[in-house]
């Protein structure tokens, strides 16, 4: 399975990601514009303009999700396999295997 960059829950990511960067990548504005310095404290209002220009696209994204999340079809459906084999599938796999999935996991998320 892949996911798909133009599905709108994506979006959602995309914009966070944004947030993140933004914020930052210009957190230092804040002590350079409380010290007196007035081009910090323009660019400091450009980019907490943005941020709220974000977080105003996020908050709509999320209204939507709801909707979005409720099309998605169901996981046997895009597996293509019935309820009965996923869950035979799930439980023919031995403990070793569930135990290396669950350390891979942790790996990528210390990643």
């Amino acid at each position: 399975m892949t996911e798909d960059p133009a599905h709108p829950s994506m979006a959602l990511n995309t914009r966070f990601s944004e947030v993140e960067c933004l914020a930052e990548s210009h957190q230092h504005l804040s002590k350079e514009s409380m010290s007196g310095n007035k081009p910090a404290n323009a660019v400091l209002h450009k980019v907490l303009k943005q941020l709220e220009e974000l977080l105003s696209d996020m908050k709509a994204d999320v209204t939507r999700l709801p909707a979005t999340i409720a099309r998605i079809p169901p996981v046997a459906v895009r597996l293509q396999m019935s309820e009965r084999n996923i869950l035979s599938r799930l439980a023919s796999r031995g403990p070793d295997v569930t135990a290396q999935n669950q350390s891979q996991t942790s790996q990528q998320m210390q990643v």
